[in-house]
């Protein structure tokens, strides 16, 4: 677990936003080290690493989870020192009054999402829903002395540690999706002594929030012969949708049956837990599962996948709550099920 913690903690606070990897590349390399035969960057934004398994004519599993995460880009320049900004990905502006940022300029400076006091509103004011335009990030710098670090188009990201909470539970910012990238390298290393029965490729994807182009280019550029792509999903909390309840924190992640995704692999992936008494919990999602599955599944002459997700609190916030419990049997999953493919699926 705390191998886990390790991890999540490094991978959160990459710079990544949405469309702007290219600025954590160097970082996910490093952490990346000693786990891959050969990496490369691609020209969007996604890193793939590979692992020979040594065997003629071996078959390739993919491995995938998105590594860009939401976050905003500037639009204005304002006096006083304060930044405008548009959104990048789905984002609550009720959760942003007094959030601190990042803002990754010439040189990564600290902001915070100001707004008027509710001191100082109308009553008209009051009862109108929070809109991103009505809130700016104060940096503390004159206009001039931002306009020489920022230019129109410099992303921004939440800045939050990762805490420990009670029961393994961790809350951070960007788990959506890193906190995959952390259960696959734990999966790695499990497999390392491991007589592989096929090829692997990791895709660390770029993109997803904004579209999923990460997923489409990298999947087409290793053309697998089938994948496992790690998102997150949203547990049950007070007051969710009543077909949330059976995914729960703690349960170990949730195994998806879905008209983007391959059946059988699904199949495949359910029995491989119950064999190895691994946790894990069942959903049906529409047809549209709102992950990379679609884009993987789908890229060149099809690719049979499975999407397997960690529950997952507070999404698309700057404190997104997970279990490293959860994390650890996802990594056990993707272990036991990479060995599983020896007789195919």
């Amino acid at each position: 677990m705390e191998r886990i913690f390790e991890l999540a903690c490094a991978f959160s606070e990459l710079p990544a936003v949405s469309g702007q990897e290219h600025i954590g590349m160097e970082r996910v390399a490093e952490l990346c080290k000693g786990y891959f035969d050969s990496y490369e960057v691609t020209s969007v934004g996604s890193f793939i690493g590979r692992i020979s398994c040594g065997k003629a004519g071996a078959k390739t599993l993919l491995l995938d989870a998105h590594i860009d995460e939401i976050g905003f880009i500037v639009s204005e320049i304002c006096e006083g020192g304060f930044l405008k900004v548009v959104n990048i990905g789905g984002i609550d502006p009720r959760i942003l009054p007094a959030s601190e940022v990042l803002i990754y300029g010439k040189k990564t400076i600290t902001g915070i999402f100001t707004s008027k006091p509710p001191h100082l509103q109308e009553k008209d004011e009051l009862e109108k829903p929070m809109k991103l335009e009505d809130l700016a990030i104060d940096t503390g710098y004159s206009k001039e002395q931002l306009e020489e670090i920022v230019s129109i188009g410099t992303p921004v990201g939440y800045r939050s540690p990762v805490v420990r909470l009670q029961n393994n539970a961790i809350a951070g910012k960007s788990f959506d999706d890193r906190i995959c990238a952390v259960s696959i390298l734990r999966a790695l290393e499990m497999l390392k002594e491991k007589e592989l029965p096929v090829n692997i490729a990791v895709q660390f994807s770029g993109g997803e929030e904004t579209g999923y182009k990460g997923a489409t280019t990298a999947s087409y550029q290793i053309a697998p012969d089938f994948a496992i792509c790690l998102d997150v999903t949203n547990a049950y909390v007070p007051d969710a949708p009543a077909y949330r309840k059976d995914i729960k924190m703690g349960g170990g992640p949730s195994i998806s049956f879905s008209a983007q995704t391959s059946r059988k692999l699904t199949i495949k992936a359910v029995e491989t837990a119950k064999k190895n008494g691994i946790p894990h919990q069942l959903f049906a999602e529409p047809n549209h599962t709102g992950t990379n599955s679609g884009a993987i599944q789908t890229s060149r002459g099809g690719v049979p996948t499975v999407l397997v997700s960690i529950p997952l609190k507070n999404m698309h916030t700057a404190n997104e709550v997970v279990m490293l419990s959860d994390v650890y049997d996802t990594s056990r999953l993707i272990c036991e099920l990479a060995l599983s493919l020896k007789e195919g699926i």
